[in-house]
C-alpha cells in the first residue's frame, strides 16, 4: 500500500481550496494511505476533510512532535501544497522518493534540490483549485472535483440549536464583513446600507458570522450601529468556532462577505453568494460555482476576474450601487459560472 504525505501549511481559505486536489489524489491512488499535514491555524477545518486517512498537525511553538513522526516513518510520494523553507524541509524529512511541488520554487535554490519532481504551472496564471490540482496530477481531461466539505453531524446539530438562540426559525442570509487583513474591510456604513436592502428584499434576517479579533469587533459594531438599535440582525461574531460558523453558512439562503474562508466555505456549499474584493486580484481566489459574483472596488457589477495581472484599488471605491446591482444579478438570474 503506497504512503502519501501532502503538505499544506497555508491558512484556512487555502486549506479549503486544496479539498479537489485530495478528492482528485483519492482517485489516483486508490487504496493508498493518505496523510494530510496542516498548520495549527487550520486545526478546526480537519473534521471536515475527506478523502485523507490521517491528519497531523503542526504547532510552531511545540513543533517536535511533529519532527519526530517523519523521522520515524517513511513515505512513498510527498505533494508540497506550500512552498516554504518549513515545508521544503518537512518534503525532505518525509524521505518520500518522489517529492513533488510546482517549478516555480526553483528559483530558490535551497529549496530546489529537496524535490524529484517539479511541475509546469504557473502560479500566477491559474486558480488556486486548479494549482493545487495540478500537483496531484489531475489532467485536464479529466472531470474537474469541485470544492468539499462534510460537516460533522454533532455540528449540524449544534447549528440548529445556535439558531434556536437566536430566534432564527427558518431562512436566513449571511453576512461576513470582518477579515484579518485591514485592506479588504469596507466601510460600515455602506454595509448597513447593503445589509438593509437585502432584509428588504429578501424579507428575511441576517446573521453576522466572523472572528473574535478586536478590530473586527469593532468593524462590526461600527456596522450595527449604521444599522440602528430596531435592526433585527443577528450577531455570532467571535461567540462559535468555525466549524459552526460553516454549518451556519451551509443553511443559509444567501451570502455576502469580503474574500476571507467564510467565501470559501459558502462556494464549497454552493450558496448563492456575492464577495467583496479590493486590492487583492479575485482571480486566484474567485468562486467558481454558478451563482456566485464578485465584485471589485474601481470596477462595475458585471465584473470578471479574467487578468492575473489587474490592479485593484482601495475598499473605498467600492459603490454599494455596484454591489446591490451584483446581488440582484445573482438573485434574479444566477451569475455564470466563471
Amino acid at each position: 500500500m503506497k504512503s502519501i504525505l501532502i503538505v499544506q501549511l497555508k491558512r484556512l481559505g487555502d486549506l479549503i481550496l486544496t479539498t479537489p486536489a485530495l478528492a482528485a489524489l483519492r482517485k489516483e491512488h486508490p487504496g493508498s494511505q493518505v496523510t494530510l499535514l496542516i498548520d495549527d491555524y487550520s486545526r478546526d477545518l480537519a473534521p471536515a476533510l475527506q478523502h485523507i486517512d490521517e491528519v497531523l498537525v503542526y504547532e510552531r511553538k511545540r513543533s517536535f512532535p511533529i519532527w519526530f513522526q517523519l523521522l520515524r516513518r517513511d513515505f512513498d510520494l510527498c505533494i508540497d501544497c506550500t512552498g516554504s523553507d518549513r515545508s521544503a524541509l518537512i518534503s525532505f524529512l518525509s524521505k518520500a522518493s518522489h517529492r513533488v511541488i510546482f517549478r516555480s520554487v526553483a528559483r530558490h535554490r535551497l529549496r530546489s534540490w529537496v524535490y524529484t519532481e517539479l511541475v509546469d504551472v504557473s502560479v500566477r496564471n491559474c486558480h488556486t483549485i486548479d494549482l493545487y490540482l495540478s500537483l496531484v496530477g489531475s489532467g485536464k481531461d479529466t472531470p474537474k472535483p469541485g470544492l468539499e466539505l462534510s460537516l460533522p453531524a454533532a455540528t449540524l446539530s449544534s447549528a440548529q440549536k445556535v439558531k434556536s438562540k437566536l430566534g432564527v426559525s427558518g431562512p436566513f442570509f449571511v453576512v461576513h464583513p470582518g477579515t484579518a487583513r485591514r485592506e479588504k474591510y469596507w466601510l460600515p456604513e455602506r454595509w448597513a446600507e447593503v445589509v438593509r436592502y437585502l432584509q428588504d428584499r429578501l424579507q428575511l434576517p441576517a446573521v453576522i458570522t466572523g472572528g473574535a479579533d478586536s478590530e473586527e469587533s469593532r468593524h462590526i459594531d461600527a456596522i450595527k450601529n449604521f444599522l440602528g438599535p430596531k435592526s433585527s440582525v443577528a450577531n455570532v461574531a467571535g461567540r462559535l468556532d468555525f466549524l459552526l460558523s460553516a454549518a451556519l453558512i451551509r443553511e443559509a439562503a444567501f451570502f455576502i462577505g469580503v474574500d476571507t474562508a467564510a467565501a470559501h466555505v459558502a462556494s464549497a456549499f454552493e450558496r448563492p453568494q456575492v464577495v467583496l474584493f479590493g486590492p487583492t486580484n479575485p482571480y486566484h481566489w474567485h468562486p467558481t460555482h454558478a451563482r456566485s459574483r464578485v465584485v471589485r472596488a474601481g470596477f462595475g457589477p458585471d465584473y470578471e476576474p479574467r487578468n492575473p495581472r489587474e490592479n485593484g484599488e482601495s475598499m473605498t471605491a467600492l459603490s454599494t450601487g455596484t454591489v446591490i446591482d451584483a446581488i440582484e444579478s445573482v438573485l434574479r438570474e444566477g451569475a455564470p459560472s466563471h
